[in-house]
């Protein structure tokens, strides 16, 4: 019966013994020093806006939200060359993944999330009778900036934090690498994206509306966004708060 009695404590002491998990480093690549017209365009500038209210509103049923509840941000994000990310050291930053990490977000100030899982959207082309012609798919990747704020009611020895505002937007690049040198400016490692690269031609299903309405299917040509893995752009994003809501915390 010992030896039995013994099985557990061996299991944990075996697992104690594993070493900490080590993050890999980021897949860095060549940086580009101009964005040929085939990729899909980088360079943005977005306003956005979030709304927020406290619980004390919130909780009121016919509560509803104006332009007093709203903040909004000026978000840019630039493509910077390799010779100019040479000649300024920025290809010498500290990348790491873009995970996301929560012990980062227990202070207060403005966070990046950069979200890994891409969207499609399809795009159809059709002939005036909705007879599919082409199928374009273009891919996105949402990110995420979020401002918290520390509850004036926390004291020092268990201070908490909130979400005061959450902006949203979708880019066509993917995050590989990020390294932030403030609350406000971050520099990232995307792969750039190649628009509409011809791919084998799709069988696509459609409506055909005479009588009885039938299903068909025709072979059209299909083009989707395709990824240039083997360099990189670098871009840095940065934003300016524009105006936000009273704080009624």
């Amino acid at each position: 019966m010992a030896p039995t009695r013994l099985l557990p404590a061996a299991v944990f002491l075996l697992g104690a013994c594993r070493p900490d998990f080590q993050e890999l480093p980021p897949r860095l690549k060549p940086l580009l020093e101009t964005l040929p017209a085939r990729y899909r365009p980088l360079d943005r500038q977005d306003t956005l806006e979030s709304f927020w209210a406290p619980d004390s509103l919130l909780a009121d049923s016919m509560f509803q939200y104006t332009n007093a509840h709203r903040s909004q941000v000026l978000l840019r994000v630039w493509f910077v060359p390799a010779s100019v990310a040479a000649a300024a050291r920025l290809d010498t930053l500290h990348f790491r993944r873009p995970y996301f990490r929560p012990e980062e977000y227990d202070r207060a100030g403005y966070h990046w999330d950069f979200f890994s899982g891409r969207s499609a959207d399809p795009d159809l082309t059709e002939t005036a009778d909705r007879v599919p012609v082409r199928l374009a798919l273009s891919y996105s990747w949402r990110y995420m900036l979020l401002e918290y704020r520390r509850w004036s009611s926390a004291d020092d020895s268990e201070p908490r934090y909130y979400d005061r505002n959450t902006y949203l937007m979708d880019y066509p690049f993917g995050a590989e690498a990020e390294a932030r040198l403030s609350d406000s400016v971050a520099y990232i490692r995307v792969f750039p994206m190649l628009a509409h690269q011809p791919r084998p031609d799709t069988l696509y299903p459609y409506y055909a509306y005479s009588l009885p309405v039938r299903v068909l299917h025709k072979r059209i040509p299909f083009v989707a966004d395709q990824p240039d893995t083997t360099r990189q752009a670098l871009l840095r994003l940065s934003f300016r708060v524009l105006s936000h809501s009273p704080n009624q915390d």
